[in-house]
């Protein structure tokens, strides 16, 4: 991600790496994703990302903070806005830690739409309309990868 400026690179930063390691390393590159939030992702990186999750439309509406029929607006090449960008990379990295965490996509897009004690048995998903959600599901799966299970 050194070069934040093409589509190439916009559509990589928000896909899912099934292997684990491959993934984001914290740390690692926070000045690239401040970057790339401010030129803003594609909107065609977005909706790849969403097929990969398996988020409808509503669903992604929802976590990003923007009416379904403004994100049905944008033309395909498009740059979204700095605050809708920036929950789209939030979005992209959590998947990605819980796919490193669960060993494959499918596994934590499951543990995702489960009701669960550690959030009041609301549906990880549900929470992804906050920071809050956000911080708190990559807590879990901080607990979850070293075997303190709540």
């Amino acid at each position: 991600m050194k070069h934040a400026k093409g589509y190439h690179v916009q559509e990589n930063a928000l896909m899912i790496v099934e292997h684990p390691g491959a993934g984001y390393v914290p740390g690692s590159g926070y000045f690239d994703f401040i970057q790339l939030s401010r030129s803003g992702i594609i909107k065609r990186a977005l909706l790849n990302l969403s097929r990969q999750l398996s988020f409808s439309l509503t669903e992604l509406a929802q976590v990003l903070h923007i009416s379904e029929r403004t994100l049905q607006r944008y033309s395909d090449d498009a740059k979204l806005s700095a605050d809708t960008s920036e929950r789209a990379i939030l979005l992209s990295q959590l998947y990605q830690r819980g796919t490193e965490v669960f060993g494959n996509l499918e596994n934590f897009k499951e543990w995702m739409r489960t009701p669960l004690p550690a959030f009041n048995y609301q549906l990880p998903i549900s929470l992804l309309d906050t920071t809050f959600g956000f911080q708190l599901i990559q807590d879990e799966l901080g607990r979850i990868e070293h075997g303190l299970f709540a």
